[in-house]
């Protein structure tokens, strides 16, 4: 198929891929088009804009035949907006796409012929379930401005209003947009890697106190700066209503990652506490931890009584976080070895598991996960649970596990297609699935949340 750049094309849609685009084929040869804002079992109209050998991409212009599930979006930065991609899906329709996508990465990635999974966990909340946001923070057209960047650019989007976000987080995007207006610091410019202020994060808990607000700095061009920041910093926690915390993080690197790893407390706590069933959690400013408070819980319920089932008496836990999982994984008396990485993190990792009394059952490695599984030979593990970042676990991870050996895998993953792959190479080192369940952990997005459990043939 060639020559359809600029072309308009009548098409029906498929199916859904793994960013949410609708899935058309067109012509005697099929050939694949992917349509943002398109729905499975639409027909549509639009114009292709990208032609390249094995793909095109079509720009919506017109919904002939709409799926009975299409909603009006509730954000007016919907399309714009890089957040967001199935707010005009109905709740049931985005779980039942969040399912396919689970169920399409393990046959086509991960080659298991089939697997069908099971309809999508529901998020307890829709809307408002959001507690951290991430703004960047640039010039456009001269003028300072806080956003987020276009889905698949750095082109930044203003915005006044974000209603995934829990409502104390949402209730400061005007205020602080008007604070960054009229600033005096110099605002990042990447291409140039100049300019003091990058970002600007929103940490909320969702059960008590007020924001944390962290302001990510360049720090190398921002000491001829910094009674400009003390102004910019105080300014902030009045924002905040002065019960909550600045955080000031140090970026110096090029590059997408948001924070660096030194932060300095400004004013207020610098600390967040959360509560997630029975346990109190304290974490800080550049810790992981999950977006979707009331979900995660429903997640880590879900690990400790699967490991209940197959009576899993120790654990090996990699990419830790500050604990929360690891808490509900210590139940029942588990003993849990905890790795993880990120010094903050560590430290409210031991913080935590001393707090909730369970000091005795969880010992903690501060280390990456590679040199964790490397360092193991010799000791034995019931279960190996993992929650790894969206790109999923390094060869060296993967080669350590299976030679630790353990009987069950429980896999935690943000992404369904490095969990595809990662679990490809447990099935051909042994493993078999046993189940994989998806989670809303991310309402209105094409993210999907899921766990699974490989078992020892």
């Amino acid at each position: 198929m060639t020559n359809l750049k600029g072309k308009r094309l009548e098409v029906s849609i498929e199916t859904t891929n793994s960013r949410g685009q609708g899935i058309a084929r067109t012509g005697s040869e099929r050939y694949v088009l992917f349509v943002s804002g398109a729905l499975p079992g639409e027909r549509v109209r639009g114009k292709v804009v990208l032609e390249k050998r094995s793909f095109g991409i079509m720009e919506l212009e017109e919904v002939i035949e709409p799926n009975p599930g299409r909603v009006t979006p509730r954000c007016p930065w919907f399309g714009s907006c890089g957040g967001c991609a199935l707010q005009h899906a109905s709740y049931e329709l985005q779980r039942h796409i969040k399912s396919r996508v689970l169920t399409d990465a393990l046959r086509r990635i991960g080659g298991i012929g089939n697997f069908v999974a099971p309809p999508c966990e529901p998020s307890p909340v829709e809307w408002g379930y959001r507690n951290k946001a991430s703004f960047p923070v640039r010039s456009v057209n001269s003028k300072k401005r806080l956003g987020f960047f276009k889905e698949g650019s750095h082109e930044l989007v203003p915005v006044d209003v974000c209603p995934v976000l829990e409502p104390r987080i949402e209730s400061l995007i005007s205020p602080i947009s008007s604070l960054v207006a009229s600033t005096s610091l110099d605002l990042y410019d990447e291409k140039r890697h100049k300019g003091c202020l990058r970002h600007i994060v929103v940490r909320s808990s969702a059960c008590e106190g007020s924001p944390l607000i962290v302001p990510v700095l360049n720090h190398p061009s921002c000491f001829d700066q910094e009674r400009d920041f003390k102004v910019f910093a105080h300014s902030l926690f009045e924002i905040s209503g002065q019960e909550g915390g600045i955080v000031a993080n140090y970026n110096p690197l090029p590059g997408n990652t948001i924070f660096g790893e030194r932060s300095s407390p400004i004013l207020g706590d610098p600390r967040m506490t959360e509560t997630l069933g029975p346990f109190s959690l304290q974490y800080g400013p550049t810790s992981f931890f999950q977006v979707n408070t009331r979900q995660a819980g429903n997640l880590f319920r879900s690990a400790g009584d699967i490991l209940d089932q197959f009576g899993i008496e120790s654990v090996l836990e990699l990419y830790s976080g500050t604990g929360a999982l690891t808490l509900f994984l210590a139940g029942k008396g588990r003993k849990v070895c905890a790795v993880e990485d990120w010094p903050e993190s560590v430290s409210f990792l031991r913080i935590n598991a001393e707090s909730n009394e369970m000091g005795g059952s969880i010992e903690v490695l501060g280390c990456s996960a590679e040199n964790a599984v490397e360092s193991m030979t010799g000791r034995k593990f019931d279960a190996i649970v993992m929650d790894p970042p969206r790109k999923g676990c390094s060869e060296r991870v993967l080669m350590g596990l299976v030679k630790l050996d353990p009987s069950i895998v429980l896999y935690i993953s943000c992404n369904a297609a490095t969990l595809a792959r990662d679990g490809s190479f447990l099935i051909m080192n042994g493993y078999s699935l046993k189940s994989a369940t998806p989670f809303d952990m991310f309402p209105q997005t094409f993210h999907v949340e899921s766990i699974a459990v490989f078992e020892k043939k």
